[in-house]
């Protein structure tokens, strides 16, 4: 897979909500950074914090507005689209994605802290 269809992959599970196919996108020590609200790394961590934002999601859509590649690494301008606590959220994110084979080994996710799921 080329490093834009490993992102467009890893953005299309969320609509699914499928933990294991979430988080199967990342490497073994990826680093996942939700930059207003902190990173984690390494999958049991990324598998926590994905199934603490699944646990409280009812519906989940991301819209890729722009997205651009260099080498391995993949911008995104989105807007992601969930029902969280009952409330829907339309958050506007700017994402960078640095791949590694076919799996992410960073994800960093910039955002207005008002848009954001706590």
């Amino acid at each position: 897979m080329s490093p834009e269809e490993v992102v467009r992959a890893e953005l299309d599970a969320w609509s699914r909500l499928n933990v294991d196919e979430i988080v199967g996108h990342f490497a073994d020590d990826a680093v996942w950074d939700n930059v207003p609200l902190g990173a984690v790394s390494g999958l049991d961590q990324i598998r926590k914090a994905v199934q603490g934002y699944v646990d409280r999601t009812a519906e989940g859509n991301i819209e890729i507005l722009n997205l651009a590649v260099a080498g391995n690494v993949v911008l995104t301008e989105r807007v992601d689209h969930f029902v969280y606590d009952g409330t829907p959220i339309h958050a506007r994110v700017m994402g960078a994605f640095e791949v590694d084979g076919d799996k992410i080994a960073a994800w960093r996710d910039y955002f207005d802290l008002p848009n954001a799921p706590s």
